[in-house]
């Protein structure tokens, strides 16, 4: 017979939206598991590259009041640029992507927590982050389960606007650092002088898709300029990046849209909380 504590495991994963689906093939899970990272070509069209490119460079001469623009020794930074409309706002529905954050992070109860433009120059200095346990960032928490299920609490999805190959303002990492017990010892070492570094070619258009828990940074470009989307998205209780909270305008455009509506809301605890607490053996 059916003992009690399954039927409430049941019954709660029902009410965890989306839990449990699996959109990504074997392959992939196994590869992110070990790896931290997956790479989805030609995300955006040739023509969505140069709509995006476009509205990064005219957000830069004319921004919108609700996005905010901090020059950093990385390159200048754009917080919020979804706000921009266009391709940046639909790309964050991409089945592609919005599948892999859904298995990745927490089912459909899943948020986007920060948009950003990065805006980078040849000679932008970039750290390499911490990663593992020792990641301060308690948020970036990186989990997966033996019944298979993730739930890493920060997930990035990183678009290339401009050819990153050869070392060329590459994303680097070191792979498997999402799951390290100890701190890295490159804290005060050049990227170019860490051994263990690897560097992922992309292509204009081309994301990746990584756990924040992931030890890893970006080189700087050689002798141009180049463009990056960001979009970081959490589970659904987790707040927005200060500076990325969705405006009212934004919100009132997208009404229309389940999946951006879902995707923009306030943050919000799961119905189904109370159930869990109760289960017992």
């Amino acid at each position: 017979m059916e003992s009690k504590a399954k039927r409430k495991v049941d019954r709660t994963h029902k009410l965890q939206t989306g839990t449990g689906e699996r959109h990504l093939s074997d392959e992939e899970r196994h590869f992110f598991d070990v790896r931290g990272y997956l790479v989805m070509k030609n995300f955006l069209k040739p023509d969505q590259i140069n709509e995006a490119r476009e509205a990064l460079q005219n957000t830069i001469e004319n921004p919108l009041a609700s996005i905010t623009i901090n020059k950093k020794d990385s390159g200048l930074e754009l917080l919020n640029i979804v706000e921009n409309g266009g391709i940046i706002e639909e790309a964050i529905t991409f089945t592609r992507l919005l599948h892999a954050m859904e298995e990745i992070i927490w089912g459909s109860q899943v948020r986007l927590v920060a948009s950003r433009g990065l805006i980078r120059e040849a000679g932008s200095i970039e750290a390499l982050t911490q990663g593992g346990k020792a990641d301060p960032r308690r948020y970036t928490r990186y989990r997966c389960f033996v019944e298979g299920e993730f739930r890493c609490l920060m997930t990035t999805c990183l678009v290339a606007l401009n050819n990153c190959v050869h070392g060329n303002g590459t994303f680097c990492m070191i792979p498997a650092s999402h799951k390290s017990n100890f701190s890295h010892p490159y804290s005060n070492v050049s990227l170019e002088a860490v051994p263990v570094l690897i560097d992922i070619a992309l292509n204009a258009g081309d994301a990746i898709i990584f756990s924040e828990n992931l030890s890893h940074a970006m080189k700087s470009p050689i002798n141009e300029t180049h463009n990056w989307l960001s979009y970081q998205y959490g589970p659904s209780y987790m707040l927005s990046w200060p500076g990325c909270e969705a405006s009212k305008e934004l919100r009132t455009r997208t009404a229309d849209s389940d999946v951006k509506t879902r995707l923009l809301k306030t943050p919000y605890y799961h119905p189904w909380d109370h159930y869990y607490k109760d289960i017992v053996d």
